[in-house]
């Protein structure tokens, strides 16, 4: 059974980063409110994208005590190739330019290195995230004061050198050091949450209370040192803060609210469902537009959308960043319920050897043209 609610909160990220990444055909002007709701959409995109990785493959799991060795073998394979495959669209996305800072092989890398933890009891989960909250900044800090005195220079960004530092701990806005205890915590959900309306509050509660503590924390980063880190403990308390507010907010709605609320928020969500349902394919799809009007742009020529010096437009531009807006929910919405599953995701499905060569062509199942509710009964 699909999770209506999982897949609200996948649309979401998936909407979040793609405002996040057209937000740059606007042109500064405004509004303050805008602006601030602008990052934090674009901080919690990624973050909350490892969590919920983390609570689908919990959710998946969460009877895998009684799996035998065979059954256990195959979904850690499955795991795996999945992990393959993102990092090598990942990096076949970031041959062009787009404007984005691909997420795929970030998330990859993530998801391999989450591999020892998907059969281990919950304290291990538990132990490694506290752990690698806890160390991550240090340990950024120190590869970032490395990498300016190292002699080390990578010939290219795809480097194999430069790849593995800049996916592990060097990464401008993505490492692994970060997104890991993400998916680690989305584990632990998944066990002790999903489908506990108490429990749902208080992870709500916890992400406001992070939330609250990483803007006193950043501002004291600013003051000590002058700018706000990435990677830092601040920022790690924000984005973690912020994925939580929106994971458990979602769920409070759509899951725990009155049935009228349910009712009408599965309405009004359901483009961000159809988006959940093939955030792999809408991601992929909305990096080769941008890319596709980059091309356009970096050719420095006057065009529709941009003049001398990328000086962007309006209203041209905002229409550029209304357009994809709308495009992406479209094509979601439309493929959901005239194919059924993704395009991507039904290669991925077959790469992964979780489902035959036949799904590649198969036709919409009924499950796919409805909305499901996401637990059968809310407990407390």
């Amino acid at each position: 059974m699909r999770l209506n609610s999982l897949d609200v909160v996948r649309g979401f990220a998936i909407f979040a980063m793609i405002i996040a990444h057209t937000v740059v055909f606007l042109n500064d002007r405004e509004p303050r409110a805008l602006q601030v709701l602008f990052q934090f959409l674009n901080d919690a995109a990624s973050p909350l994208f490892a969590l919920v990785i983390g609570v689908t493959a919990g959710y998946q799991l969460r009877d895998a005590a009684r799996w035998d060795s065979r059954r256990k073998s195959f979904f850690a394979l499955s795991w795996v190739i999945k992990a393959i495959v993102l990092i090598f669209v990942g990096l076949l996305l970031s041959i062009n330019f787009s404007g984005v800072l691909i997420v795929l092989d970030f998330l990859g890398i993530m998801m391999l290195m989450a591999t020892p933890f998907l059969f281990l009891p919950a304290a291990w989960s538990a132990g490694a995230a506290l752990l690698f909250l806890a160390l991550a900044p240090i340990v950024n800090e120190a590869a970032r004061a490395w990498a300016l005195t190292s002699a080390f220079s990578p010939s290219s960004m795809f480097d194999p050198t430069a790849l593995l530092l800049d996916w592990t701990v060097l990464g401008s806005a993505y490492r692994l050091t970060n997104l890991l205890p993400m998916l680690l915590i989305g584990f632990l959900l998944a066990r002790w949450q999903l489908g506990n309306r108490s429990r749902t509050a208080w992870a709500f509660g916890a992400g406001a209370v992070l939330l609250g503590v990483s803007l006193f924390a950043r501002r004291w980063e600013e003051m000590a040192t002058g700018v706000t880190q990435s990677g830092s403990y601040g920022d790690e308390a924000r984005d973690l803060g912020l994925a939580l507010l929106a994971y458990a907010g979602i769920q409070l709605l759509g899951d725990f609210s009155g049935e009228r609320m349910r009712t009408w928020f599965a309405r009004l969500t359901r483009p961000l469902a159809d988006m959940g349902t093939m955030a792999f394919t809408v991601y992929c799809l909305h990096v080769l537009i941008l890319t596709a009007i980059w091309s356009q742009l970096l050719l420095g020529e006057e065009n529709w959308l941009a003049g001398p010096g990328l000086v962007y437009r309006q209203p041209q531009g905002l229409l550029t960043m209304v357009a994809i807006m709308v495009v992406c929910p479209l094509f979601a919405t439309l493929w959901r319920r005239y194919l059924g599953v993704g395009p991507l995701e039904r290669a991925i499905g077959v790469l992964s050897l979780r489902h035959p060569p036949g799904t590649l062509l198969a036709g919409p199942p009924a499950a796919t043209r409805r909305v499901e509710p996401a637990l059968r009964a809310p407990q407390d």
